[in-house]
């Protein structure tokens, strides 16, 4: 829990590394088990949603409504199963969700870090030691400089606030932006309960994507800003070991402001590619979508692909309108067939004879119709008595 954490003595960078990561730990699980906690306002919430959803699948059955199959059914159970898991299980969540977010981004990071050749391979500690270093290295500019010099005049009261003001924004920018991603990681991880119940309807369901878009934006954020820290302090070392060996020389000459110069422009240099970072994660956390049903047609001639059963069409057409079609299709038939043998009769007279003028073409035979009416009458049959009585 939240009041479980101990004190320690340890450096700056490490001490708040290790008191943020448990009091986010025990931040989320609080959070969780207060929400969650049967009797609360977001249980009963909770349970509220789930009746509405179930008697909302109950009306559309008995109404007839929606045309609903076994394959929906079967997605709705599981959903419901689903949400009562994220809502009533902290170890599922635990597993699946904080040690994916919190524990992921920063294994990936060492991963990279290890491909990289002089880099340290726990880039925090390196930043504690570079921020004492640099400390050091402001305090000795700052006992050079005399009591009424301006920073803005240069010199060593210049190099002192260079110094200084670079160590403590590089601090910010990569261990400021890893802790304030991981407190908001957990607060949003304690929402989970609450968030489940938002699954259930496809008109909530937005704030479930801007839930989890968020989360995959916190969690890579430390990710990036730990690479761009090991990336500044390689780019920061020929610096350093200048301030170094002015600090142990004890002597300062006005040229001597170039190396706090680099540190100060190196480290508003990384604060303004974290921001850049950060806008770039947020845009590609926001390309996230969570599956929707697709949408049903009304017109079947709009969609001729869709099902025998197609929930749009709730009755089947009567008689006289397959009668009616039927005529209709006749109809555009006939008109195409007379379209095609006036085409053919327009192309014979458009044929000229290279001899002299066009002749004429041979009529062309009208279809033989078919039917009881047209057919050829029998020849009367004559009897021998017809004979005989003609005589």
């Amino acid at each position: 829990m939240v009041a479980a954490c101990a004190a320690s003595a340890a450096p700056l960078v490490a001490g708040l590394m290790g008191s943020v990561d448990c009091k986010v730990h025990g931040l989320a699980e609080a959070g969780y088990a207060v929400l969650a906690a049967p009797g609360s306002p977001v249980a009963t919430l909770l349970t509220v949603l789930m009746t509405l959803y179930v008697a909302f699948i109950g009306y559309r059955l008995v109404l007839g409504r929606g045309g609903l199959r076994m394959g929906d059914i079967t997605v709705s159970v599981i959903k419901l199963g689903l949400v009562v898991a994220l809502a009533t299980n902290w170890a599922l969540i635990e597993t699946l969700a904080y040690d994916a977010l919190f524990q992921a981004p920063a294994q990936i990071g060492g991963l990279l870090l290890g491909q990289l050749g002089g880099v340290h391979a726990d880039p925090f500690a390196a930043l504690q030691s570079v921020f004492d270093a640099l400390q050091a290295s402001a305090a000795s500019f700052a006992s050079r400089a005399g009591a009424r010099d301006s920073a803005l005049q240069g010199g060593p009261a210049f190099a002192a606030f260079a110094v200084n003001g670079g160590g403590m924004v590089m601090l910010l920018s990569t261990l400021g932006v890893v802790l304030a991603c991981k407190v908001v990681l957990a607060v949003l991880l304690a929402l989970t309960p609450l968030i489940a119940g938002l699954l259930l309807f496809e008109t909530t369901k937005g704030l479930v994507e801007g839930w989890l878009k968020a989360m995959i934006a916190l969690a890579v954020l430390p990710m990036v800003a730990t690479l761009a820290l090991a990336l500044e302090l390689a780019m920061l070392e020929p610096s350093l070991r200048a301030l170094a060996a002015m600090r142990q020389a004890q002597q300062f000459a006005p040229l001597d402001t170039g190396p706090a110069v680099t540190v100060l422009v190196l480290s508003l240099v990384f604060a303004a590619v974290l921001v850049l970072a950060a806008i770039a994660v947020a845009v590609t956390a926001a390309g996230l979508r969570l599956p929707r049903p697709a949408p049903a047609s009304s017109d079947p001639a709009e969609a001729p692909a869709a099902g025998r059963y197609a929930t749009a069409q709730v009755e089947p057409r009567s008689r006289a309108a397959h009668v009616a079609a039927a005529a209709l299709a006749l109809e555009r038939r006939d008109a195409a067939t007379t379209a095609t043998i006036s085409l053919a009769g327009a192309r014979r007279l458009a044929v000229a004879s290279p001899q002299g003028p066009s002749f004429e073409p041979s009529p062309v035979a009208a279809p033989t119709p078919l039917g009881a009416s047209y057919r050829r009458p029998s020849a009367p049959r004559l009897g021998a008595a017809g004979a005989r009585r003609d005589l």
